[in-house]
């Protein structure tokens, strides 16, 4: 079951109904924005929700629902109660950073599959930083996000987005960010496009009216003409400062299916991985791609008219560096060929393949 109320003046019959309904069968989905509640019934449809918050999957609360400290207080003592919750959004409440975290830590403790939070237009800082972090990455316990909107979060500063990127590049689960109406200079907009080019989920970001500039610009054509990037639309709307021909560049690049076959056949490994390899089967899958060589003796058909003695000597003599002699001539060589010798068997050429930081595979040849 799902229900909306969308900028409504809900009186007390209304809170009435909808708590026996909640409590009769499950709810699902419940929105409310815009809507203007008596305290009172806020309350009633909290015990409500707490109640039934097993079958709870959606809740959105958006623009000034929550805004007062004693209701967010009610709301995220309600979420302990909701361990399937998915999807939460309480865009535009006047959040600070201090709200954030009981919202957080609630989250944290209860809400072990929350994979979309919308936190925009409020008043977070680079403080609420390290537990937006905590949210995304996935662990035992939760599941991490795969949506993330903080818009209109103007408070926070380049160090802030620092610590986010950095936590969302090591992030195996997010598909969709939403950073619009922020403020991103140079500096930012070339971190945020290693994100982007380190990413193998993001497929959506919405970059609406960042200041962003025709630096900006050119920096994500420059990556999306040259690099596989998994970031399939990209929004870059009320940003004066990069030219229209950029952005429709930009466009049309990101549209190209075959946009793949313009690097070279090698990638790096994490391209070969699956998306939620832990560290073990990331090991397991390397040792298979770099089996052991194992070198081989070999000797050829001994020569009959040789003596043993010979041969005996060969075998047991030391094999270094300095016996090894060039000959002079090429006569030389060609007399020498029928000569019974010990050496090691030719190998085939191993391909070498890039693997990031760990290197390249040797090649073994003749000695």
């Amino acid at each position: 079951m799902q229900t909306t109320f969308i900028e409504e003046n809900i009186n007390h019959e209304q809170i009435e109904d909808l708590c026996k309904f909640i409590e009769s069968q499950p709810c699902k989905s419940l929105e409310f924005r815009r809507c203007k509640i008596l305290d009172s019934d806020f309350d009633e449809l909290m015990k409500s929700l707490s109640k039934n918050g097993e079958s709870i999957v959606s809740l959105i609360f958006n623009i000034q629902m929550i805004k007062e400290k004693k209701r967010f207080k009610r709301f995220t003592q309600m979420l302990s109660h909701c361990p399937n919750l998915i999807n939460l959004r309480v865009h535009g409440n006047d959040i600070d950073d201090d709200m954030f975290t009981q919202l957080v830590l609630s989250l944290n403790e209860n809400c072990y599959q929350l994979s979309s939070l919308d936190v925009g237009d409020n008043k977070l800082t680079n403080k609420s930083m390290s537990n937006i972090c905590s949210l995304i990455v996935p662990d035992e316990n939760k599941t991490g996000l795969e949506e993330l909107i903080l818009s209109a979060n103007q408070l926070i500063t380049n160090a802030g987005w620092t610590e986010l990127f950095f936590s969302i590049a090591f992030s195996s689960r997010i598909r969709r960010l939403s950073f619009d109406y922020n403020i991103f200079d140079n500096s930012t907009a070339a971190m945020l496009s290693m994100l982007i080019a380190s990413s193998r989920t993001l497929t959506y970001l919405d970059l609406e009216c960042c200041s962003l500039t025709e630096f900006a610009g050119k920096l994500f054509l420059a990556l999306f003409t040259k690099y596989p990037v998994k970031l399939e639309e990209i929004c870059l709307d009320q940003n004066p400062l990069i030219l229209d021909s950029t952005r429709t560049l930009i466009n049309e690049c990101l549209g190209l299916k075959s946009r793949s076959n313009s690097i070279s056949s090698h990638q790096p490994l994490s391209y070969y991985l699956p998306i939620d390899d832990d560290a073990s089967t990331i090991a397991s899958a390397i040792s298979e791609k770099l089996s052991p060589v194992k070198l081989r003796r070999k000797k050829r058909r001994s020569n009959m008219n040789r003596s043993p003695r010979v041969v005996i000597k060969e075998e047991t003599k030391p094999f270094t560096l300095n016996e090894i002699k060039v000959p002079k001539k090429r006569a030389e060589i060609r007399n020498k060929e029928n000569k019974e010798e010990e050496y090691i068997e030719e190998l085939l050429p191993i391909e070498p393949e890039s693997y990031g930081t760990v290197g390249r595979l040797p090649s073994w040849h003749r000695l």
